[in-house]
């Protein structure tokens, strides 16, 4: 075995040949074996095959929301126990001890009760929203869970990526600024409700005479 390098002059000896290997053509298969190598690339990585190679020719609406769904799942362990909890919340305490050690902020309490100090540490964390594939269906069911119980207003904001306080405070002030004007829009739901009918009153009962 010899190697040939661009522009190489080989001299070969009586009796000797050069051949070249001639590989057997894997042919129409070849784009299943790489689908399959990148597949299994895919699974160690923790991610779905669209979102490695970008390639969404074999899917559908219900499989790559399974693979979304689970990729998600990972992506707030991740958010969660590993961003908010190594990362922002010693972050947030060094600030705080900072800001109150220089007096920028004064609570009291924050330097030798630790109760009061956890009180004044506790925030909530808010990671990026998700984008859904079908968003009318997801808001759907996020609507039914909400109307059921099982789902309250904050969380299901909180699961865009926005604080429900904020969201309300905005929706208050576009409301009172369309009174103002007097503009109706049909994204107001405050119109579509119909007013309750007056019920009416019963009538007086008779009085009625012993025979």
């Amino acid at each position: 075995l010899a190697g040939l390098e661009p522009g190489t002059l080989q001299i070969l000896e009586p009796g000797e040949d050069v051949k070249f290997s001639q590989p057997a053509d894997v042919g129409g298969s070849y784009a299943e074996f790489m689908r399959q190598q990148f597949r299994a690339v895919a699974a160690a990585m923790g991610v779905t095959y669209e979102q490695l190679t970008g390639d969404l020719t074999q899917v559908n609406y219900s499989s790559i929301r399974a693979g979304l769904l689970e990729f998600r799942r990972r992506c707030e362990a991740i958010q969660h126990g590993v961003i908010v909890h190594q990362l922002c919340r010693p972050v947030w305490r060094a600030w705080m001890a900072q800001a109150v050690l220089e007096g920028r902020l004064e609570l009291p309490g924050f330097v030798r009760d630790a109760a009061r100090r956890r009180a004044w540490l506790a925030c909530k964390w808010i990671p990026q929203g998700w984008q859904w594939v079908d968003p009318q269906k997801e808001f759907n069911a996020m609507l039914t869970a909400i109307r059921a119980g099982l789902l309250s207003r904050s969380e299901a904001v909180s699961s865009f990526g926005y604080d429900a306080e904020d969201v309300d405070r905005e929706i208050a002030a576009d409301n009172a600024r369309a009174d103002a004007l007097g503009l109706v829009f049909d994204s107001d739901p405050r119109h579509d409700r119909n007013p309750p009918a007056a019920a009416s009153d019963p009538a007086p009962p008779q009085d009625r005479k012993a025979p």
